[in-house]
Formats: structure tokens, sequence, C-alpha cells
């Protein structure tokens, strides 16, 4: 998803990413936006991912854990360390699809 998100981002402003090599710009200069962009989306994505397990946690887990035998031997880590680390890997997940996917589709 990420990867095509900046693949499309891509072709969209292969003008701008043009006039902007012309001008002299750096590459990190063209590349940047292009990173920023998959930042977000994969913190947008973990940031849902977050918000349904939260309302998971609410709303299902009383009723599951009310009808099992054993529900005072559930072991999980905190939810603030699942959200935590959830967030996390979408940001790794968004910075690596960004690069990879400006490494084979942006040639500046």
């Amino acid at each position: 998803l990420i990867a095509n998100t900046i693949r499309l981002s891509i072709f969209a402003r292969r003008r701008e990413i043009e006039v902007m090599k012309l001008v002299g710009a750096s590459n990190w200069f063209v590349r940047g936006p292009f990173m920023v962009e998959g930042l977000l989306t994969g913190l947008i994505g973990a940031a849902a991912a977050v918000v349904l397990l939260f309302l998971g946690k609410e709303l299902v887990l009383p009723t599951t854990i009310g009808r099992m035998d054993a529900g005072k031997d559930v072991n999980a880590l905190a939810f603030e360390y699942t959200a935590l680390l959830v967030l996390t890997l979408g940001l790794l997940l968004g910075a690596a699809g960004s690069s990879l996917t400006m490494r084979r589709f942006l040639k500046v």
C-alpha cells in the first residue's frame, strides 16, 4: 500500500521533480517529501490499527473473557507497550516502503 502510494505520487509529480533537478536541487531535497509521505502513511495506518485494538480491548475482550473459565490466566503486554510497538513498526514499515519505492521508481 505504501509503495503504491509513493509510486503514484512520484508519477504525479514528475514535472516538478524535473524542474527541481534543473534548478540544482540535491537528491535528498527531491526525495525528502516522498520519505515524509511514506512515514505519515505508515503512522496513519498504525494509528488506525491502535484504535481498532483499543476498541477490541474495551468492547470485545470483557465479554470474551467473561465466557471463558480461565479468564484470569491471560498474560499479555500492557496495552500502552503494544500500541507503542505498533506505532514504531508502522513508522519503520513506512520508511522502508518509501525508500525501496524511491530507489526503484525515482531516478534522480
